[in-house]
């Protein structure tokens, strides 16, 4: 006797007014049915999964164009700021070159101001950033160079200073105005061609005079003419100054003087057309043009 296969019964209900319906089914057809169902729901499953993960993907993809485009535009930033350093150390490298000149030491040559810098090869960065990390290394050991030969030049001018402050290196009469300068020119008096044997400065009477440079009081004279009151310092290595046609000396033989220290007053006395100083420089007693000792304020050593 054939086995009766097993039958299930589906109850349909919509709303209260329809009718009920009934959907019989054998066993195998709702198996079949909760297969295709579930296989129709996996199915959805890998699809809003996939999609979800494209969409995830997209945004990833547009965030790190836009941080690229952000690092890029940081990496033009940093090169920019690095063309101004390179600058700024050319210029620091020009005046390094004066500067070991006025200290006397030799100049730095390109080798050793290209310095020596870096790091062991694994580590340093690769592609665009490797470009930056290069030009960082040139930076950073041509300023080491530079902050090294700048405390070299340092310690030769403090070294030396003493002799730079014996240098007659600023103007006598601040204020006063250059009226006649060192070499042949007209005589005010006799209207010949004479050698004038340093520069004349015009100022008012008791206008102050200075001493240019750290020395000794050598002599003071007075006369009714010629030079009229003169006051000579004494600098040592040869060097003498002379301060003439003064109205009063302030200082006496033997006494010790600054460089910048008012010595004297401008005046008249002597052999004067109107109130000036004039200025002499001598070098082992040989005359010579006082301008060719005078400096730019910003190249006195204090």
């Amino acid at each position: 006797m054939a086995k009766k296969s097993k039958r299930y019964t589906l109850v349909l209900i919509r709303e209260t007014e329809h009718p009920i319906r009934q959907l019989r089914l054998k066993a195998w057809q709702l198996k079949a049915g909760l297969g295709a169902a579930a296989v129709l729901l996996l199915i959805l499953l890998v699809l809003g999964t996939q999609g979800l993960l494209r969409s995830g993907s997209e945004l990833q993809l547009r965030t790190a164009r836009a941080e690229n485009a952000r690092l890029r535009e940081d990496v033009k930033r940093i090169h920019a700021r690095m063309t101004r350093l390179e600058g700024t150390l050319r210029e620091i490298d020009d005046f390094q070159r004066w500067t070991r000149t006025v200290a006397k030491l030799e100049p730095l040559g390109e080798e050793a101001l290209a310095g020596g810098v870096g790091g062991p090869s694994s580590l340093r960065p690769t592609g665009e950033l490797a470009g930056i990390d290069r030009r960082l290394d040139r930076l950073s050991g041509r300023s080491q160079v530079l902050r090294q030969s700048a405390e070299s030049v340092l310690s030769a001018l403090r070294a030396d200073e003493k002799r730079l402050r014996s240098i007659p290196s600023i103007h006598p009469v601040s204020g006063g105005r250059l009226t006649s300068g060192f070499g042949h020119r007209i005589d005010p008096f006799t209207g010949r061609l004479s050698h004038h044997d340093g520069l004349d400065f015009s100022a008012r009477t008791g206008t102050p005079i200075v001493s240019t440079a750290d020395g000794t009081v050598l002599s003071v004279e007075h006369s009714a003419t010629g030079y009229g009151s003169v006051l000579v310092v004494d600098h040592g290595e040869g060097l003498q100054t002379r301060y003439a046609h003064c109205d009063r000396i302030l200082v006496l033989p033997g006494q010790k003087v600054l460089r910048g220290e008012v010595v004297a007053t401008v005046g008249s006395s002597g052999h004067s057309t109107a109130p000036h100083l004039h200025y002499e420089v001598h070098r082992h007693g040989e005359l010579g043009d006082p301008l060719g000792y005078i400096l730019s304020d910003e190249f006195v050593v204090d």
